[in-house]
């Protein structure tokens, strides 16, 4: 059957999902094996107003306003990526459209191009102006860009978007917990590890930002699987073969090993970043209490981009949302951000 108007087909396939274990960030680790049915996902990211319209049957309610780049009313956003959604709402316009929201296994396999692992969704070469739209002042309009893999546009930025996953370690899919799965990285990232394909990022259900909107998703029927796979209970299940390991590795009989050793995650000296800067899950509190440093090295990115604000330093302690009343008692301005810190621009 031809996809739905406006939605791409993806193959079933089997995928190594995550990142290796000398790369990426922990909570991406460890790579490991996911067994996928094909499924159909949205071209572009739902616009402005495709949600309008659901607001106007009554299946949606209004986005929440509030924050200066939400799009609210403005005529001109029409074609822009909504944003200033819930996870809740999310679900509700996907629901309305006859869709559901992607897995965050279909999402990563989607924006990563398969197997072919692409750093970003267009590639390995940094983003940029051409690529993208990132370290811009606000949303773009969808499609801006070139497509990436499966010719999926703004995979990597524009807005960060919504899957169905609860958060929870790898290789596990969790199936209860406090916050829901977003990925891809927005308009508002100055740096390009924001749009890393292999970030993860996660947020309470009832939050939202000017920066996280929404990409739909479809289930193909017949349910389609994989070779050496077939289907059980609605889903794709291996019955055949070695589970597949990054490279270097090899299956053991029990886990991918290396010369017949499994080896635990590499341990990451940088814990890993909150996605947006009202989009950080709150990580149990540290009982050393909030204490800046000084860190000079940023000094030029601060004077160039935060006026009156020249000095860089760098917080840590407690937890991401006690830093921020700290920060702003201080009068300074984030410039980025960890799980247990916060990099700030101030006056001195």
């Amino acid at each position: 059957m031809p996809p739905p108007e406006g939605m791409i087909a993806l193959p079933p396939a089997i995928y190594l999902m995550g990142s290796r274990a000398l790369e990426g960030l922990p909570e991406e680790k460890p790579m490991h094996e996911v067994v996928l049915a094909g499924f159909y996902l949205d071209r572009t990211e739902v616009t402005v107003a495709a949600y309008r319209a659901c607001v106007a049957a009554g299946a949606c309610t209004p986005a929440h306003t509030g924050e200066s780049f939400c799009p609210g009313d403005a005529p001109d956003k029409a074609n822009h990526p909504i944003s200033c959604i819930d996870f809740h709402q999310a679900e509700a316009y996907c629901a309305f459209a006859g869709k559901r929201l992607p897995t965050e296994r279909e999402w990563e396999y989607a924006a990563r191009s398969g197997n072919e692992h692409h750093k970003f969704s267009w590639g390995d070469d940094p983003p940029d102006e051409k690529h993208a739209c990132y370290d811009h002042p606000g949303s773009c309009p969808v499609a801006s860009f070139p497509a990436g893999g499966f010719g999926l546009h703004d995979m990597s930025g524009n807005v960060w978007e919504w899957t169905s996953t609860v958060y929870g370690p790898y290789p596990d899919v969790a199936t209860t917990g406090t916050h829901r799965v977003y990925r891809g990285g927005s308009w508002s990232r100055r740096f390009p590890k924001w749009l890393r394909t292999a970030l993860r990022n996660r947020y309470e259900p009832h939050k939202w930002s000017a920066s996280l909107g929404v990409r739909c998703a479809k289930s193909q029927t017949p349910l389609t699987c994989p070779p050496d796979t077939e289907a059980r209970g609605g889903a794709c299940v291996r019955v055949k073969g070695e589970p597949l390991c990054e490279p270097g590795r090899s299956w053991n009989g029990k886990a991918c090993s290396l010369r017949g050793v499994v080896l635990p995650a590499r341990a990451e000296a940088t814990t890993s970043p909150a996605g947006a800067s009202t989009a950080t899950p709150d990580a149990p509190a540290s009982p050393a209490p909030v204490h800046r440093t000084r860190t000079p090295r940023f000094d030029d990115d601060c004077k160039a981009h935060y006026a009156g604000h020249p000095a860089a330093y760098r917080y840590e302690g407690g937890t991401f949302y006690s830093r921020n009343p700290v920060i702003a008692g201080d009068g300074c301005t984030k410039r980025d951000m960890g799980e247990n810190w916060t990099s700030a621009c101030c006056s001195g």
